[in-house]
């Protein structure tokens, strides 16, 4: 068999018969040869592995989490996080509610600041509303989220909510 493919390599190189004995296990430059080129495709090898199984994660999350909110199952997994402050004097309002506006698609999800108007919300990661209201203060939305796709459907973001008096 050695032989056969020894045949193969001198005709493919034009090199006549006496450059091979049959044995390359003599010859320490083919060896080291034939380790970098193993070598090299063992390193391709894993990283086309490693590739294709971050795409087929990242493809399954995508399907899991449309699948998910179209049966209305959805989890939240987005934290948003922040102050809740007067437009003009920037004081903290405290007990302001925040929620996910009724406008939007459900499940919908709500939290209320403490008393230094501070608020932690979860919610579902993609873009949306929440809606911002409290006693003496006009109601308003502000957009949160980030597009599923672009991001992992998990993490959190730091909001400034800023409220007018009615």
């Amino acid at each position: 068999m050695l032989e056969t493919l020894t045949g193969w390599w001198r005709k493919l190189r034009g090199r006549g018969a006496g450059e091979f004995d049959g044995s390359l296990d003599h010859d320490p430059e083919w060896r080291d040869l034939l380790v970098r080129y193993i070598l090299r495709f063992a390193v391709a090898f894993v990283m086309l592995f490693g590739a294709v199984f971050l795409a087929f994660r990242w493809s399954g999350a995508a399907v899991r989490f449309g699948a998910e909110r179209v049966s209305g199952n959805a989890v939240p997994t987005w934290r948003v996080r922040g102050v809740v402050r007067d437009a003009q004097t920037l004081e903290p309002v405290p007990w302001a509610r925040v929620e996910d506006d009724p406008g939007g698609r459900p499940p919908l999800f709500f939290t209320e600041a403490d008393l230094q108007g501070r608020f932690a919300l979860i919610t579902l990661a993609e873009p949306h509303r929440v809606r911002v209201s409290a006693s003496n203060y006009r109601e308003f939305t502000a957009p949160v989220g980030r597009a599923w796709y672009l991001w992992i459907p998990r993490g959190e973001e730091y909001r400034e909510l800023k409220i007018d008096r009615k």
